[in-house]
């Protein structure tokens, strides 16, 4: 869409692209076109009265101009609402923090939708920090000694603190190795808000799942981020920086990470990281103040456990499903049972489409035959009771009854069949994504699209029961039906691991 050259709200002149962003996101490091940077500055405070001379050396060299970084989303029929509220979100509170190692919110504009192509972009522009991104670092193959993981961890604890002291606090959900900078000045910063969170934006009934695969904790899943949530993210970033490999490579089958440190760190942060990284928040440091006090001090006794932790878990407290996983390397299989009223929604062609919530066609047809068999008997009674012909009447009832009684018969049968054997089969592979609905193992429907569509997984909280709905550009897809809250959870858990 954007090229180098361009220029945004006649200000801001695109460079070049930064980062591996998601569909209908750009990220750019961009010149600010009334920033210009005076080479001199500094020699016009020393010798003020050679101001004019620096002046006019000024005028013979090319205009450098400052550094922003500009994040742009495109909104359009396929981003999801949430996408949008994030961003705005993310500018609204950058707009009220100020400290050294977060990048300074700058400006918040809108490019036209005759220059976006015919759609129109939302820009957001905060301060460009040069330097190597941790993620970076790890995968030119630099490992992290005990020296540098702590000053590194006490870099981010100050952060967090300031972050989650202020009014409201703010969470900032996806503390991972990319979204760490380690500056040309040797300080760590922290980047990309998009996920952030403060205090007045809690939701408990429907929810996106934010964050990265691996740097998640299982409460943030639900929506109920804390601050300990922020600190686990940074438990297994740090984990991360110091085994080479990602969290997600580390889960056992209670999702609690488990490392071996080799002889590279004290027992006593080794132990720190693993109470960072406790699946159950009790476990955890519950502030981040704690947690750099623990740091320092060196006194990070974990906490006593209770019988029913998830790392100790037995067979009898396993999770309990119907969900079924096949998962391979070069793909993923899961079998969900589906609504018992699925196929009597598919026989109809009833569909949720996310860009247009008008029946088509398709869908028109099925319905006005179903209407138009009860229409016709409808019609005979009204035709009988003009012409004043009781016997012409109690045919027509005696014809609609029987429909009437062949249908629901139908329907019921329909429901029968549907809670015995109706699955639902997801399929997905490194390019493309399969959905599959099944009974008695026969085909009834089928729908694939490229997995790049894919623009969230959400869950959904009725009556003490979930739901999971994968949303595309194209479709919102029901995965469950009256899940629990463990089925749920895992099953989000599962796509979000492939996925990313």
């Amino acid at each position: 869409m954007f090229q180098v050259g361009d220029i945004l709200c006649k200000r801001y002149r695109l460079l070049e692209p930064l980062g591996k962003t998601a569909v209908g996101h750009q990220t750019w490091l961009a010149d600010d076109l009334f920033s210009p940077i005076d080479l001199y500055a500094n020699k016009k405070k020393q010798l003020p009265w050679l101001t004019w001379f620096y002046n006019i050396n000024q005028l013979f060299h090319p205009n450098i101009y400052e550094k922003v970084t500009v994040k742009l989303l495109a909104f359009n029929p396929q981003l999801s609402w949430e996408q949008f509220k994030l961003f705005e979100r993310e500018a609204r509170i950058l707009q009220g923090l100020d400290h050294p190692f977060i990048p300074r919110y700058r400006n918040y504009f809108e490019v036209p939708q005759e220059l976006g192509n015919g759609i129109p972009w939302f820009g957001l522009v905060e301060d460009y920090i040069p330097g190597k991104s941790l993620q970076d670092l790890l995968e030119q193959g630099e490992r992290f000694s005990e020296a540098k993981i702590r000053k590194i961890a006490i870099k981010l604890l100050k952060i967090l603190i300031y972050l989650h002291e202020l009014n409201p606090p703010v969470l900032h959900r996806d503390i991972k190795p990319s979204n760490l900078i380690l500056g040309e000045d040797n300080n760590i910063y922290l980047i990309d808000f998009g996920a952030v969170q403060d205090q007045n934006s809690v939701t408990n009934i429907s929810f996106t799942v934010v964050g990265t695969s691996g740097y998640t904790p299982l409460e943030q899943f639900w929506g109920k981020a804390v601050f300990s949530s922020d600190l686990y993210a940074l438990g297994a970033t740090l984990i991360h920086l110091l085994t080479g490999i990602s969290p997600t490579d580390l889960h056992n089958q209670d999702y609690q990470i488990e490392f071996e440190d080799e002889g590279k760190i004290s027992p006593a942060l080794k132990t720190w990281l693993i109470t960072l990284t406790e699946i159950k928040l009790s476990q955890r440091h519950q502030t981040a103040r704690e947690a750099l006090q623990a740091l320092q001090t060196g006194k990070t006794a974990q906490k006593k456990k209770l019988k029913n932790n998830l790392i100790q878990s037995s067979k009898k407290n396993e999770l309990r499903t119907k969900v079924k996983l096949n998962k391979t390397d070069q793909s993923l299989q899961i079998i969900i049972p589906s609504s018992k009223l699925k196929l009597i929604g598919k026989l109809l062609k009833i569909e949720t489409n996310l860009i247009n919530n008008q029946l088509n066609f398709n869908q028109i047809v099925p319905l006005m035959t179903v209407s138009g068999l009860f229409l016709i008997p409808f019609s005979l009674i009204i035709t009988g009771m003009m012409v004043k012909n009781p016997s012409f009447i109690m045919a027509s009832l005696e014809i609609m009854g029987g429909m009437s009684f062949t249908t629901i018969l139908i329907l019921l049968l329909v429901y029968m069949i549907s809670s015995m054997s109706s699955k639902t089969h997801l399929v997905f592979d490194k390019e493309m994504l399969k959905i599959q609905e099944k009974i008695f193992g026969f085909e009834y429907y089928q729908e694939q699209e490229s997995k790049n569509n894919i623009l969230g997984i959400f869950i959904h909280e009725l009556s003490h029961r979930y739901n999971v709905t994968l949303n595309t550009r194209k479709m919102i897809y029901n995965l469950g039906n009256k899940l629990t809250e463990e089925e749920a959870l895992f099953l989000t858990k599962e796509i979000e691991d492939w996925l990313n």
